[in-house]
């Protein structure tokens, strides 16, 4: 795998999900889609399985670094590692999954992105929820989950989307996976 096109793909699809965030919010609540996540889904349908992991540890470690909370005291904290967390097993997921679907079909990045995305909020709130144990930092993890679940869901529009352009750029990445054959990532 070539890390130097994944990083300038993470680096567009996360300025991509901070730069439409406002735009495709829905309402006031904040709940907007993940451009990231279609990014993980594909790399991990593709990649071999370690570098599919490490790839989607940087990802959630990058999602980390740019999402603060904010505390009811008015100060914000960047956590590392939920999201990290989060976006791990949701690659294991697709990693579990990628020998069952069809590699060439677009309907594939567009199911296997809400079910990685709700594994991923999953951890995220699991994880918030239990550094609320003993340390309270006004997380609520039954709305944040169910926000994350609509959030997860909702990232199956930028799946659709971004299928194209990923199949077209996706022989840039060079995946030498053993599941893979010189067929599976061709420009059609």
């Amino acid at each position: 795998m070539s890390w130097g096109v994944y990083a300038v793909a993470l680096w567009i699809f996360l300025g991509l999900d901070v730069g439409f965030r406002p735009v495709l919010r829905i309402g006031e609540s904040g709940i907007a889609p993940s451009f990231v996540l279609p990014l993980v889904v594909f790399v991990s349908l593709y990649a071999p399985n370690r570098a599919a992991m490490i790839a989607a540890l940087i990802a959630g470690l990058v999602i980390d670094l740019t999402s603060p909370m904010t505390t009811p005291g008015g100060s914000t904290l960047l956590i590392p590692g939920p999201n990290a967390l989060g976006m791990l097993l949701a690659c294991q997921l697709v990693l579990g999954a990628r020998g069952l679907v069809f590699l060439n079909s677009p309907i594939t990045l567009i199911i296997l992105t809400p079910l990685a995305g709700a594994v991923w909020q999953i951890v995220v709130a699991a994880t918030f929820g239990a550094r609320e144990l003993y340390d309270p930092i006004g997380f609520h993890a039954g709305s944040w989950l169910v926000d994350g679940i609509v959030r997860a869901v909702y990232s199956a529009l930028p799946a659709f989307v971004v299928w194209w352009p990923l199949r077209w750029v996706g022989t840039f990445f060079d995946f030498d996976a053993p599941h893979t054959s010189r067929y599976t990532l061709t420009r059609r």
